[in-house]
């Protein structure tokens, strides 16, 4: 059954989400149209995270920015930030991080989108999990506020952010407890098992059924002509390596994310160090568009854009570098038949903390501290001046400033339920029409020790 959205009822705001989410889907193939429909019918968080372009075309403009914000203060942005756009990987150091994970909607924008895009998806957790008040909610947004401004400030007094990144060593709680979790239940053997298992013959070869399907004789030659000229590119000493990669199968990735649903992407395994099997290497190629963002911040704004990257990836790549500290070693990007694409290892760490664990105020504020606290480091690893420009319009201003945040991220919560209360009501479809589609977050609780 094709999932589409009904004509208009009448309804104004609602006439308009739907009609901005339909053309907003329009290019995704009908399959994964269809796929990214059920899931974002499945909770507003989901919603949420499928409709970036209805933030931003609301907040682009937004004069509020204006009283703590000014060119001063823009920095690298996540862009498309929420609680599941952090989480667990290993650096270029095999170290398991916590950090920002995700950069395909990175840009170069005001700080305070990001502080409210990531405050609005607080207020849906605490909604979707049902266990805090409103009063709560608000001192869970507050934490996270006034923990953001706290690191900044002690990176205005010279302690420096591109020093610091966050292990196990450094976190706490029920963030250190998920990491520990993580190093404990995750590992290369079990990554290549579930998406290259060894064949008959003892080689390895991705997975061709579920979430991985065959490519053609000509994608795959594509792809190999243009791994030669990525590894060239490689800021690293893995470049001089020809045998480390060696291709040795090439898939398509098929139904990952939610936002970029759809978008065309590929696993490669490689040899990796050794001859043999046990130390095989994927690579995640997925094609790179403009930021969401790019749409609605002007056209001053796209001009210093355009001239400022090569291509998508290019920027997805220069986001990466500014907002993390020891990279991935095989972040790069390729040029395909369409478009850019980036270039970067499949973790076996790769792991979202389970939102739907953080059931008091106090293990949720504890959490939110800490996002806040990556989140002020990376800000300020991309534009070291942040923190004085910040500490100059928020000075003796705190309480006003944590009110502003609060004010939008229950404002547009607020609009995100009823938009998503729209959406389903217009679906073609019941909810358990869904199926094995039908989308619920996943449940990580067997990662945290009881």
């Amino acid at each position: 059954m094709t999932h589409v959205l009904a004509t208009p009822t009448g309804d104004d705001r609602a006439d308009d989400v739907l009609d901005a989410i339909r053309t907003w889907n329009e290019k995704v193939p009908q399959q994964d149209r269809q796929t990214k429909y059920c899931k974002m019918a499945s909770a507003p968080l989901v919603f949420y995270r499928g409709t970036n372009h209805l933030f931003w075309a609301k907040f682009a403009d937004d004069q509020r920015l204006s009283c703590f914000g000014s060119p001063e203060t823009r920095t690298w942005l996540q862009g498309d930030l929420h609680a599941y756009n952090f989480g667990a990987y290993h650096n270029n150091k095999d170290e398991i991080v916590y950090d920002l994970n995700d950069f395909d909607e990175a840009i170069i924008a005001d700080y305070q989108y990001d502080l409210w895009r990531m405050a609005v998806s607080l207020v849906l957790i605490a909604r979707q999990n049902g266990d805090l008040s409103a009063r709560q909610q608000g001192k869970v947004i507050d934490a996270f506020v006034e923990s953001y401004l706290y690191t900044l400030k002690a990176y205005r007094n010279k302690k420096r952010a591109d020093k610091i990144y966050f292990t196990q060593k450094n976190t706490a709680g029920k963030l250190h407890d998920f990491l520990k979790s993580v190093e404990k239940t995750y590992n290369y053997k079990g990554m290549l098992k579930r998406w290259a298992p060894k064949k008959k013959n003892g080689k390895r070869r991705l997975k061709k059924k579920g979430k991985l399907s065959k490519v053609s004789p000509e994608e795959r030659d594509m792809i190999l002509e243009a791994m030669v000229s990525y590894r060239k590119r490689l800021n690293d000493s893995l470049a001089k390596d020809k045998d480390y990669f060696k291709v040795k199968a090439v898939a398509h990735r098929l139904q990952a994310g939610t936002g970029s649903l759809g978008t065309p992407r590929y696993y490669v395994l490689i040899e990796g160090t050794k001859s043999g099997t046990h130390d095989d290497r994927i690579l995640d190629v997925k094609l790179q568009s403009r930021p969401t963002a790019y749409t609605y911040l002007g056209k001053q704004a796209q001009n210093e854009y355009d001239a400022q990257f090569e291509h998508e990836a290019h920027r997805h790549a220069e986001a990466y570098r500014a907002l993390t500290r020891h990279t991935d070693r095989h972040l790069g990007w390729m040029i395909l038949d369409d478009g850019s694409y980036s270039v970067r290892e499949r973790s076996p760490y790769k792991e979202a903390f389970p939102g739907e664990a953080l059931d008091t105020r106090t293990s949720f504020s504890k959490l939110a501290e800490q996002w806040a606290e990556i989140l002020a480091t990376d800000h300020t690893r991309a534009n070291k001046a942040l923190p004085e420009q910040i500490y100059q319009r928020t000075n003796k201003r705190y309480p006003a400033f944590r009110d502003l945040v609060r004010e939008v991220a229950f404002e547009y919560a607020r609009e995100v339920e009823a938009d998503w209360r729209s959406f389903v009501a217009a679906l073609e479809i019941d909810l358990d029409a869904c199926g094995k589609q039908a989308f619920t977050l996943p449940s990580y609780k067997n990662l945290l020790p009881r």
